[in-house]
C-alpha cells in the first residue's frame, strides 16, 4: 500500500478515500509521506543521472589523456632519434 501510494499509481481511490473516510486526520500522514518519498526518488534520479554524467566526464579525460601521452612519447622518441643522429654525425666528424 505504501509503495502504491509512492509511486502514486491509483493512491486516492484505492487507499486513501477510503481511510480518510473512517480517519478524517489521515491527510497528516499522507501528505508528508507523499512529499518525503517524492524527494526521495527524485534525489535517486538525480543522483544517477550526476553519476553517468561523472562517468562519462572521467572518461573524456582518460582519452584526452591518453591521446596527450602518446603525442608527448611521439614526440621524445623524435628527439631521442634527432639527439642520436647529430652525435653519430660528431662521431664521424673526428
Amino acid at each position: 500500500s505504501l509503495f502504491q501510494i509512492m509511486t502514486l499509481e491509483s493512491w486516492s481511490m484505492g487507499i486513501v478515500r477510503p481511510v480518510m473516510e473512517t480517519h478524517p486526520l489521515a491527510w497528516a500522514f499522507f501528505v508528508p509521506f507523499i512529499m518525503v518519498t517524492t524527494f526521495a526518488v527524485v534525489n535517486l534520479l538525480v543522483g544517477l543521472i550526476v553519476n553517468s554524467m561523472q562517468d562519462a566526464h572521467s572518461e573524456e579525460e582518460t582519452t584526452r589523456t591518453d591521446a596527450y601521452r602518446d603525442e608527448v612519447l611521439l614526440r621524445l622518441d623524435a628527439i631521442e632519434r634527432r639527439i642520436g643522429d647529430l652525435s653519430r654525425g660528431d662521431q664521424s666528424g673526428d
